[in-house]
């Protein structure tokens, strides 16, 4: 794991901007994705407990998740979509979702994040602030800026949201998944194991711009005939199909 040279707890945000523009200074939520890192490079923790950015805040169509939340507490709260909640609960084993954050899950997510492509189809906007100022935006449209922080993600709350996914196991993290929404205006469909992150592509031809990498778990072409099966799938089960 990383070493840490340092550690800081500040109280407010703009404390915490501030170590985090230094360099080697790096944000500590849960401490999952520190902790397994073998990467020795020293650097100083910025733990971001005491800035109150937790919670779970409903309103409308729409709910509010604070970036401190645990993976744990969005699985267990209701007035969160389904699809995500329970992409929340198969992202990591029990004994982490406890420590996991949101924020931490949206800025490192890889390939295989289930809940990085439930958010993608629940439409997510992550507020965050960093060196620039504070920033709205889509999840679909950028990743969090380099020395920013994760304030809160935003997700809409109507439609119908289906899953399927396959992996070597029914434990494992799937090889290949998809995530599909349906709303009265449109469906979107987001795809994971095809792309460095989960990725948005469209319902009526899912594997267009896709190239995947292969691995010792499936081939480029096998990625692509499951991007394929696995997208017809949701896409009919969230009433989309002809």
């Amino acid at each position: 794991m990383p070493r840490a040279l340092t550690y800081h707890r500040p109280a407010s945000l703009d404390d915490a901007l501030a170590l985090l523009a230094l360099e080697d200074h790096v944000p500590l939520g849960g401490g999952t994705i520190l902790n397994a890192d073998d990467d020795p490079t020293p650097v100083a923790m910025v733990d971001l407990q005491a800035l109150d950015l937790g919670g779970i805040t409903p309103d409308g169509d729409e709910v509010t998740i604070g970036a401190t939340t645990s993976l744990q507490e969005i699985a267990n709260d209701d007035r969160v979509p389904e699809v995500i909640r329970r992409a929340a609960r198969a992202e990591l084993p029990s004994t982490l979702r406890t420590l996991a954050t949101l924020g931490g899950t949206v800025a490192a997510a890889g390939p295989d994040s289930l809940l990085f492509a439930a958010l993608l189809v629940h439409e997510a906007r992550v507020d965050s602030v960093g060196p620039d100022g504070k920033s709205d935006h889509a999840l679909a449209d950028r990743p969090v800026s380099s020395g920013g922080l994760v304030v809160s993600v935003s997700v809409a709350t109507d439609g119908f949201s289906t899953h399927e996914g396959t992996g070597r196991t029914p434990a494992d993290t799937p090889i290949v998944s998809a995530t599909a929404r349906r709303t009265d205006q449109r469906m979107l469909l987001a795809l994971t194991g095809v792309a460095d992150r989960p990725t948005l592509v469209d319902p009526n031809d899912p594997t267009a711009s896709l190239d995947p990498v292969g691995d010792f778990r499936g081939s480029a072409g096998y990625r692509l005939h499951l991007a394929g099966v696995l997208a017809a799938r949701v896409v009919t089960a969230s009433g989309g199909g002809t």
